[in-house]
């Protein structure tokens, strides 16, 4: 299916297609393409809901999910309990595939047993949104978390470099160059389409646009340079031109005023528009039934395209990494790798 820029998708049911919100899973990395070309350290800040927490939510709340979630993955070793299987991890494990590459996954800013920052954080939440802005743990607060971060890192760098001189924590120049990821907007949309009438959702997707806006802005103006950014997928009849011409609106308004500063905005709607239309083409055979439910697990998950009705399979992640890292779906059109070659 090309690339269509304009004009309106309608995917029918709501509620089948809920499967399709959570998608953006565990961890953030680079393309194996890059490994070998990268000239410094990759550093990663995210923020964002379920489709790229990488265990915020179960630090944040206490809670742990045991298998078979994460099985493709983790196997049954969990040495940093995750949450559920998303398209992230994916890309981590196609990242891994270079033998050069020196970075790992993301730990979520909220975790407090032996997280490494030195290439990053997570601070991306499942079930955040993007308004209330001071609501835990929506974007506005993951961003004030950020810059009590960003704040307080140059002087606990000091402290433990003197003490240990082993320092899990983003060095000096790690902020500035450190790529800034974006993937929020989906569990608003969820939300509002379930309490209010179609035409009021619309009216207030310039709302959750703002609040995204003023996050990258914010971000910007405490020396990040580097940003990311993913439109949200397609739920129920929401059409594909709102979608994109809110983002692209965002990242053409953002250019124009942020003087030194690269912003690439992907397609993630016409990604998983693709596969929610033709997946037979791409080698799925169901894609509504849920391979996991109640405890009893489907043997042919690679086959399936929902784990439990929520989360996606590992095969269906494995499709949206695969075209994330093309850069096919991007503007500009460029890799992950650019961010640590200039």
């Amino acid at each position: 299916m090309e690339k269509k820029r304009g004009g309106g998708y309608c995917v029918p049911s709501l509620r089948a297609l809920r499967c399709y919100a959570v998608m953006f899973g565990l961890c953030l990395g680079l393309p194996s393409s890059a490994a070998s070309s990268c000239k410094r350290k990759p550093v990663i800040f995210n923020f964002g809901d379920s489709n790229s927490d990488t265990a915020g939510w179960l630090a944040g709340l206490g809670i742990d999910v045991t298998l078979p979630n994460r099985r493709a993955f983790f196997h049954d070793v969990d040495p940093k309990p995750c949450q559920l299987a998303g398209y992230f991890v994916e890309i981590c494990i196609k990242s891994k595939m270079g033998e050069n590459l020196n970075t790992s996954i993301l730990s979520p800013n909220l975790e407090s047993l032996g997280p490494n920052f030195s290439n990053g954080a997570n601070f991306a939440v499942s079930g955040a949104a993007t308004i209330p802005r001071d609501q835990p743990f929506n974007l506005g607060v993951q961003l004030n978390q950020f810059l009590l971060f960003r704040s307080r890192s140059p002087r606990y760098l000091d402290l433990v470099s003197r003490i240990s001189g082993h320092v899990n924590l983003v060095g000096k120049d790690g902020f500035a160059d450190a790529l800034y990821t974006i993937d929020v907007g989906q569990n608003d949309l969820t939300a509002q389409f379930s309490t209010l009438p179609y035409l009021q959702v619309i009216g207030n997707i310039p709302i959750f646009i703002e609040e995204i806006r003023f996050a990258i802005w914010s971000i910007y103006q405490s020396g990040g340079k580097n940003f990311w950014v993913h439109n949200t997928g397609p739920l129920g009849c929401l059409p594909y031109i709102l979608v994109t011409n809110a983002h692209d609106a965002l990242c053409e308004e953002l250019r124009s005023h942020m003087k030194n500063a690269t912003i690439v905005y992907v397609d993630v709607f016409m990604i998983k528009y693709d596969l929610i239309t033709n997946y037979t083409i791409h080698g799925f055979e169901n894609s509504l039934k849920a391979c996991y439910n109640n405890g009893t697990v489907c043997e042919e998950s690679s086959r399936h395209m929902s784990w439990d009705g929520i989360h996606h399979t590992e095969a269906v992640n494995s499709f949206v990494a695969s075209r994330i890292l093309s850069a096919n779906y991007s503007t500009p059109p460029i890799t992950f790798n650019f961010f640590y070659n200039v």
